[in-house]
């Protein structure tokens, strides 16, 4: 039995999604689609569009059968934790097939080889990588530059999918996964265009066309019309960073320097800097601004800032101790494939918060996380707490 396994965000779910799965399908003739979701909190540093009870609904709708949640700790984590904790969670399913990701290029072998080089480095690639690093270059710039000294035909890495992709193809390598990568050529917009003249757009697109004129943009255009229809019934609005800019300066402003150096991805002295910036900085735009550098990306500041919200230190933790399954939507075939994982999973497998009792800090900051995004709703009755006890898995009917 074919399973594919993709690694998403769905923030929030569109066509090029829905594309994505239908054609992996269609390319191996599998039988289902697992998708690992982030949280109430994504990879880029920000909240959710939408919550994650929603946006696995609108997956469903749209052609995924199984989603399960990406914990907070990894989802809120660099490209390489994001990855590595996706690829562990599909290889504990004990179902999963073949690795479905979205790129940019067709360029799978060319991929693969990356993967291998920094999973194994040579001399030559560490040299250059710390005198890159030692010029002031971001990481990820260093790392390219890294590469391109050693690569005969080396290709442009300055985009999102395939970092991502590099990143689970890492994943694979070093666990000798028996997972097969499948790379689908994405269509459309790339992924950061904010352009909304295709129905293909973004979801950068997306969100911006909603956050720019939410009574006049036109959601349905650029997604499935069944995961549209889920956003009709949503009890919350979406979110927005700037919901949590007094939050967040609120937690740099009550703390010190000393207590930010513990906070994960803060190092080099940066602490001073957050500090002495929130002080100033009267909104998350200025705050950002007064971060951002030659040597810090956009994205890596704003996973700070969401680190220092959510308070997540360098304290690892570790899913080979604490992992474990946590279901938030499923359709019929989806039921099938998690009656199968329960046969074969090596993690325990979560419906219920509150019957799953034993202390676990991964699960805890889940929780702690979606009572923190509660508060971003300006509605005073959204702002309860208590949705991880409450909420069930969304199960979709009639197939």
């Amino acid at each position: 039995m074919k399973i594919i396994g993709i690694v998403s965000e769905y923030n929030p779910f569109h066509n090029g999604h829905a594309y994505q799965v239908q054609k992996s399908k269609q390319l191996i003739g599998a039988e289902g689609v697992v998708a690992i979701m982030s949280g109430n909190f994504v990879q880029r540093g920000y909240p959710a569009f939408y919550d994650k009870w929603k946006r696995a609904e609108m997956a469903v709708a749209g052609g995924v059968n199984l989603v399960i949640e990406l914990p907070t700790y990894y989802a809120t984590s660099s490209a390489e934790g994001f990855s590595q904790g996706a690829i562990d969670l599909l290889e504990a399913t004990g179902v999963i097939t073949h690795l479905s990701f979205g790129s940019e290029m067709d360029v799978l072998d060319a991929l693969k080889k990356i993967a291998y080089i920094l999973n194994h480095p040579t001399p030559e690639f560490n040299e250059t990588l710390k005198e890159a690093l030692s010029k002031g270059h971001s990481f990820p710039k260093a790392r390219e530059m890294a590469l391109h000294s050693i690569m005969e035909d080396p290709i442009d890495l300055n985009q999102a999918n395939l970092i991502l992709a590099i990143e689970y193809l890492r994943a694979l390598d070093k666990r000798t996964s028996p997972i097969l990568p499948l790379l689908i050529k994405r269509r459309g917009k790339g992924y950061h265009d904010t352009s909304i003249d295709s129905p293909l757009a973004s979801a950068t697109a997306i969100r911006k066309g909603y956050f720019d004129a939410p009574d006049l943009f036109k959601m349905a255009d650029f997604m499935p019309l069944a995961s549209y229809h889920a956003t009709q019934t949503a009890l919350y609005p979406p979110l927005n960073i700037s919901n949590f800019e007094s939050m967040i300066l609120y937690k740099i402003r009550q703390t010190t320097p000393e207590a930010l150096s513990k906070i994960r991805e803060v190092s080099e002295g940066l602490e001073n800097k957050i500090y002495q910036a929130a002080i100033r900085a009267t909104t998350y735009e200025e705050l950002v601004h007064a971060l951002k550098s030659k040597r810090y990306t956009l994205t890596r500041i704003n996973r700070i800032l969401i680190n220092i919200l959510l308070e997540i230190d360098k304290t690892p933790m570790d899913l080979t101790t604490h992992g474990y399954i946590r279901v938030l939507a499923m359709d019929a075939v989806g039921k099938k494939i998690l009656h199968r994982m329960k046969k074969n999973c090596t993690y325990p497998i979560v419906t219920n918060v509150n019957k799953y009792l034993p202390q676990n800090p991964l699960l805890d900051l889940d929780i702690k996380a979606s009572n923190i995004y509660q508060l971003g709703f300006t509605n005073p009755p959204f702002r309860a707490g208590g949705r991880d006890h409450l909420e069930k898995p969304y199960i979709k009917n009639g197939d």
